[in-house]
This record gives structure tokens, C-alpha cells and sequence, in this order.
């Protein structure tokens, strides 16, 4: 009967690594993050969605609470010494707590007294899911972009130069930038 030896998870990434850093065609995915490290055995990478009360504001408006999450955990980076002259590249690797799926609502904010402009929209992300990622990401190439969702009734405004935005009152210029505020002022 054969027998066929399997290389534990931590040796298989290393592996992987090594080999990635060789020949850096293996590597046009970024690494999957590390639950584990050989020197550590009894850690755990982890993270989770924290739900939170985020608080959206804008200047002359009324405050609102609304209900959110926020990623916390503890994810493993590590980087190998290197050498000179290098005759590999340096192993470095970098895993933090970030969103891997959101979604983005619009917050209507009341602004009494302004009889111009007495509505302002706002964009906010909405964390859904959480997870260990590559600290530098690409999103081209890693698919979270497939993961927004716009959660609305109306139509994405056109874009262009005369196209309205979020978080502007009419008639305010997305490219010119918004007056500054005395720094005694709370910001967003």
C-alpha cells in the first residue's frame, strides 16, 4: 500500500512563498492570508465585524446616528532578513483586519435654516464582512470591487463636470475644494 506524505499548511505557504519570490510570474494572485506561523503554533490569526454607531454630520446640518460595523482582529505579517548582494527577494509578508465585502448607503441629513439647500445626501460604506488581507491590495485584480453594492431606489448620477455629487449642496463644484474651517470646528 502507498503512502503519500502531506506538508502541513505552514510549510505549504512557506513553500509557496519562497517559490513565489523566485519566479514572480507564480505570483499574480496576492498570497492567502495566514491562519497560522510554525514558530507560533498556539496563535491564531483572527478578525471580525464589530458592530459600531457611526455618527454622519455635515456642516450646517443635523447629526445621524446610524448603525455600522468596524474591523478589528489580529492579523500575521512577518519579514525574513535578507542579504547582499540579494540572491532572492526579500520575503515579506503583511495580513490586516480589513473589509472584504461592503456596501454603500445614502444618509439624508436635515438642514434647518438653510432654506437654499435644506437636504444634504451623504455616501457612507457600510461594512458587511470582514477578513485577514494582503495589506497592499490591487483591486483590479482581487475582485473586491464586484463586492460594492449601492443600496438606493434611484439611479447612480451621470458623471461629468455638470453632474451632481454626493455630500455637495447644489451649485457647490466637486473640483474646487470646500472652505476651510477653523480647526475649532468638529470635522466628519
Amino acid at each position: 500500500m502507498g503512502t503519500t506524505s502531506r506538508f502541513p499548511l505552514e510549510q505549504a505557504t512557506m513553500l509557496r512563498l519562497f517559490l513565489s519570490a523566485l519566479f514572480p510570474c507564480l505570483s499574480l494572485a496576492p498570497p492567502p492570508p495566514i491562519n497560522k506561523l510554525a514558530l507560533f503554533p498556539d496563535k491564531n490569526a483572527w478578525c471580525e465585524a464589530k458592530n459600531i454607531t457611526q455618527i454622519v454630520g455635515h456642516n450646517g446640518c443635523k447629526s445621524k446616528a446610524i448603525q455600522n460595523r468596524a474591523c478589528l482582529g489580529q492579523c500575521f505579517s512577518y519579514s525574513v532578513p535578507n542579504t547582499l548582494p540579494q540572491s532572492t527577494e526579500s520575503l515579506v509578508h503583511c495580513d490586516s483586519c480589513m473589509p472584504s465585502k461592503i456596501q454603500w448607503d445614502i444618509v439624508a441629513l436635515d438642514c434647518p435654516g438653510n432654506e437654499e439647500h435644506p437636504r444634504v445626501e451623504k455616501l457612507v460604506e457600510k461594512i458587511l464582512q470582514c477578513s485577514c488581507q494582503a495589506c497592499v491590495k490591487d483591486l483590479a485584480h482581487d475582485g473586491l470591487l464586484l463586492n460594492v453594492y449601492l443600496k438606493t431606489e434611484d439611479p447612480l448620477p451621470p458623471k461629468g463636470p455638470n453632474s451632481p455629487s454626493l455630500g455637495l449642496h447644489p451649485g457647490e463644484d466637486a473640483a474646487k475644494p470646500p472652505p476651510r474651517q477653523p480647526e475649532d470646528e468638529t470635522k466628519d
